[in-house]
């Protein structure tokens, strides 16, 4: 079908936003040594504190502006390695795909996927098999990454996997897989299990009428919650590279997928019309899941360059497999999303969630700590200006206390134009910081990342 420009919702949106402040990408990639810290690091956290993010690496014109989304640069990973109470070094690498290497006139990595599944990879670094791998959704495969971030290969887990994989898994603390949902064009959506051993299994193929996007999940213990709302795959709109657009043909849905992927027993439930990128867990009570995570109320519908559709609400959905029907509770409306928890906690019941502050026009600031036991949230203001993004939860070794630990950001202050990484004790939250590293630089809003010790001293967050 051909649609006029005119019709299209968000047609003269641009991605200027996307390429400014913080946003804008670093030019080259940085490598510092013995960095400054203020306070003290926490001698058991050795390893590496790593984010991942956009850093396109085209010429910006205006067609280019025009066309750019902020979900498709190429990739940059940041890592900043500690080790015995000092910040050892900082390095931020460009992972290769193949666009990327042509532009940069880089060679090329191995392994498979050339020519079809060789696409930017920008969203999240995990660990797989004991690997560091960087990833994405809808359709590229993996880069693994080496101990000083440099691309290796890309990688379909020793053949496993079927097609391409996300940008989210989930961490089981009781089996120690990972599970994900995968999702690409022309393609039925795959819940896909990682095992400790670095191999996935495709445990099911859900076929849905639509494409739908799908950035993260959440599971239980008995379930896979497999999201379906109504951004959905719209090439013939799409005035960017990125194809996935509100559609307000299509309501908003969750479904209970049982964790042996029988999809005769797929349970839908009708939710409030929205859209979600993340979940912050998942849990069973009796006859009823809990869901919590931070609710827009729409997504690529007014701007098709990134995700400025208003602040996003951090609600409970209470799903009752019984009768079919959801109930919701405003947990805190002030606007966060990136939520984070006690990994030991996920697919259970637990008491903590931590997230970053977002407002209106994809407006960063403190962290929050949620408290849903007592009904209560803390607010960690970093600094006149500064924001932070996403906060990782790092248990301390030993922790009696689902809160027992540290979070630690990367949080850009725009008065220096520098970014620091903050490391807060997490039943302190509002207090002083444990540490505060300075970077010679800022590393840009990222989307995700995690914690990678280097021994078991700490649990691993990624």
């Amino acid at each position: 079908m051909d649609t006029a420009v005119s019709d299209i919702a968000s047609a003269h949106s641009t991605g200027i936003p996307y390429v400014t402040g913080n946003f804008a990408p670093l030019m080259n990639e940085v490598t510092a040594f013995d960095l400054e810290v203020v306070g003290r690091i926490p001698e058991s956290l050795n390893g590496r504190f790593l984010r991942m993010g956009p850093n396109p690496v085209d010429e910006r014109d205006v067609a280019w502006l025009k066309s750019y989304h902020w979900f498709m640069g190429a990739g940059m990973a940041h890592g900043v390695r500690l080790r015995d109470g000092k910040a050892e070094w900082m390095r931020s690498r460009f992972v290769v795909d193949a666009h990327t290497a042509k532009v940069r006139r880089v060679e090329p990595i191995p392994g498979p996927g050339a020519g079809q599944r060789d696409t930017p990879v920008n969203t999240n670094l995990i660990l797989v098999g004991g690997k560091l791998c960087a990833v994405a959704e809808a359709g590229g495969l993996p880069v693994e990454l080496d101990y000083e971030l440099e691309s290796v290969r890309r990688t379909d887990f020793g053949g496993t996997l079927e097609a391409g994989f996300t940008g989210h898994t989930k961490r089981d603390p009781v089996t120690g897989e990972q599970h994900a949902l995968t999702y690409e064009p022309f393609q039925p959506v795959r819940y896909v299990s990682i095992g400790p051993d670095g191999r996935a299994t495709t445990k099911a193929r859900i076929d849905l009428p639509h494409i739908p996007m799908i950035h993260d999940m959440a599971f239980t213990q008995a379930f896979i919650v497999v999201p379906d709302f109504p951004v959905t795959f719209q090439p013939e709109r799409s005035h960017t590279g990125f194809p996935w657009l509100w559609d307000d043909r299509r309501p908003s849905r969750i479904g209970l997928l049982p964790r042996d992927g029988d999809v005769s027993r797929l349970q839908w439930f009708e939710v409030p019309r929205c859209f979600a990128f993340h979940f912050a867990n998942a849990y069973d009570d009796g006859d009823l899941t809990i869901i919590d995570l931070p609710k827009h109320p729409s997504m690529f519908r007014t701007d098709q360059n990134g995700p400025d559709e208003g602040a996003p609400v951090l609600v409970r959905w209470t799903l009752d497999r019984t009768t079919g029907r959801l109930s919701e509770t405003v947990l805190d409306d002030r606007g966060n999303d990136f939520p984070r928890i006690n990994g030991r906690r996920g697919g259970l019941h637990y008491r903590y969630i931590y997230t970053a502050h977002w407002g209106e026009r994809v407006a960063f600031g403190p962290a929050i700590k949620h408290d849903l036991q007592r009904g209560t949230n803390e607010v960690h203001d970093y600094g006149r200006g500064c924001m932070t993004t996403e906060p990782v939860f790092v248990r301390k070794p030993g922790a009696l206390s689902e809160d027992e630990g540290w979070i630690m950001s990367s949080v850009y202050d725009p008065d220096r134009h520098r970014s620091d990484i903050v490391i807060l004790d997490a039943q302190d939250f509002s207090g002083e910081p444990v540490a505060r590293i300075r970077l010679p630089v800022r590393i840009p809003f990222t989307f995700h990342g995690g914690w990678a010790p280097d021994s078991g001293t700490t649990p691993p967050s990624v």
